[in-house]
């Protein structure tokens, strides 16, 4: 029986989302270097590159589920995360083998002589290039950076519907804070989508909200202050 994988840990859901967002990143930046390959003229690097990229998106798609849907045997979890299934994913042992003749040293059995892979020019190289780039890019549509503080917000919906939308609007001003390049009307619509909510009925509140906040705040803080003074008498 295979034990390779007994020693590792089940993980509980802050880490699955640490290395959700690791997988995202990285998978960002292998396509970053791909598309710097590319300019280069470097197809053939360029299509092992995004091949890397659509595997990290293939290790943050199972992370995200096992945060959603929990694990039955970790075991079974760890041997699917570290297995290399992006050639099934994409459409199966023709698709490997196509990529494997136009970018690897390959042996031709009835030459008997090995083969060199596809020059950088090739128009199916190209042609493979594009198809691996719009596949990674449809796996970021539907794995957003973001991901499992959107699955957290609908549980809230499910578990208390009264509280979505003044979770929703902290959650956004804390992601807005810290990173202020992010178009918060964007954030609030694709979330609220991913909730069930309207995005214009949220959009409405929220700017009420942002008119309301800072007050609120300013009330909790100096009831805690108070609080703070009486406690020490």
């Amino acid at each position: 029986m295979d034990t390779q994988y007994d020693e590792y840990p089940g993980l509980d859901r802050t880490r699955l989302q640490d290395g959700y967002k690791r997988c995202i990143e990285n998978a960002g930046r292998l396509m970053n270097d791909a598309t710097l390959l590319k300019e280069a003229g470097r197809f053939r690097s360029a299509c092992l590159m995004v091949h890397m990229a659509v595997n990290e998106l293939g290790n943050a798609m199972r992370l995200y589920e096992a945060g959603r849907s929990g694990v039955e045997s970790w075991k079974e979890w760890w041997n699917s995360y570290f297995a290399q299934h992006a050639d099934a994913e994409e459409g199966g042992e023709e698709s490997g083998r196509i990529r494997q003749e136009l970018t690897h040293v390959g042996f031709d059995r009835k030459g008997e002589t090995f083969r060199a892979p596809r020059e950088d020019g090739d128009g199916e190289l190209l042609e493979l290039f594009d198809k691996e780039v719009a596949y990674a890019e449809s796996m970021l549509t539907v794995l957003p950076p973001y991901g499992f503080e959107l699955l957290e917000l609908r549980e809230v919906v499910q578990q208390s519907p009264e509280m979505a939308l003044p979770v929703l609007y902290a959650w956004i001003e804390g992601v807005t804070a810290g990173e202020p390049a992010i178009n918060e009307r964007d954030l609030l619509t694709a979330a609220a989508k991913d909730m069930g909510l309207d995005p214009d009925d949220a959009a409405g509140r929220f700017d009420k909200w942002k008119e309301v906040a800072p007050k609120l705040r300013a009330c909790l803080d100096l009831l805690r202050r108070v609080q703070g003074k009486l406690q020490q008498k």
